[in-house]
């Protein structure tokens, strides 16, 4: 009898343990491939290797070199440039339009037309763009309509082409954004919008007041996702202007990437990473402790 109750107590014990087997996989994965690689480049960030040569130690060199470098400032103000366009046009833009098509009695034919551009890889989007926006592509269109003076190449002139690149960026990433938010929209309950246009609500008032609080789980997702994008941006960047002309389009990832891969500096590559990882960590945080205090 009491073989057989220390086997029971045996068994359930290792009951316990059998959901954590299940998630041991994801635990290797994530320890090795995130966290490893993390620590491996934040250590580096403290050195001077070229990847060949024998790694030497520099203490914070690499940091103080990041802001006397005029590409890495340059690339900063881009960063946060496309930050803040995706504070406002990839969220805007399909709130708007989620209001629209939800109502809508082809919604679904909308739906499908703007989440096409997202079904396609950010390669082959960057591909496309590229072409669209080539001196015989959207320019040439504008010069013969008699729209533009010069059949020029807008990917190709400093600084204008950050906001071409950013627009491109949006056609093909609004699809996610707005899905989400007809999803949100559409798991409203209708007995709060209901007893809003009862008291007199009605239209921008009722949406600013009812809506938009409700719907505010939503938004938060949409507006970390967008964050979280717009800082790690890189394929589009590098396909489209390899962060030219000049280095003068480059954001933070790309930095990081010629730095570490072209330029062979992995410590200074590294210093960008950590840094752009600091960066990205500390906003998460800050703007999740914030909207969860709101709520609390």
């Amino acid at each position: 009898m009491a073989q057989r109750e220390q086997y029971v107590s045996k068994k359930k014990n290792l009951q316990k343990w059998i959901p954590y087997f299940y998630i041991l996989p994801a635990a290797i994965l994530v320890t090795v491939f995130f966290i490893a690689s993390a620590v491996f480049t934040l250590g580096l960030s403290f050195t001077e290797w070229n990847g060949l040569s024998e790694i030497k130690f520099v203490g914070l060199a690499n940091y103080f070199q990041l802001f006397k470098d005029g590409y890495f400032v340059q690339s900063m103000i881009n960063t946060l440039i496309w930050v803040f366009a995706a504070l406002i046009i990839p969220v805007l833009i399909p709130l708007f339009l989620a209001i629209i098509i939800s109502k809508s009695r082809w919604g679904t034919i909308f739906k499908n037309l703007f989440y096409l551009p997202n079904a396609v890889s950010p390669t082959i989007g960057a591909l496309i763009m590229t072409s669209l926006l080539s001196n015989y592509g959207l320019p040439k269109l504008l010069e013969l309509a008699g729209m533009a003076q010069n059949n020029s190449y807008w990917l190709g002139i400093p600084y204008v082409n950050t906001f071409v690149m950013i627009g491109a960026s949006v056609w093909q990433g609004i699809g996610t954004n707005l899905i989400l938010l007809i999803v949100g929209l559409n798991n409203i309950p209708a007995e709060p919008i209901e007893a809003a246009q009862i008291d007199g609500a009605s239209g921008l008032k009722l949406y600013r007041n009812v809506v938009l609080p409700l719907l505010k789980p939503t938004l938060i997702i949409v507006i970390l996702m967008a964050l979280i994008n717009s800082f790690k941006t890189f394929d589009s960047i590098w396909l489209m202007t390899g962060g030219g002309p000049y280095r003068t389009s480059e954001t933070l990832a790309v930095t990081m990437y010629k730095e570490t891969f072209i330029n062979g500096a992995y410590g200074y590559g590294s210093a960008v990473a950590t840094v752009l990882s600091l960066i990205v960590l500390f906003i998460s945080i800050f703007y999740l402790r914030r909207t969860f205090k709101e709520e609390q």
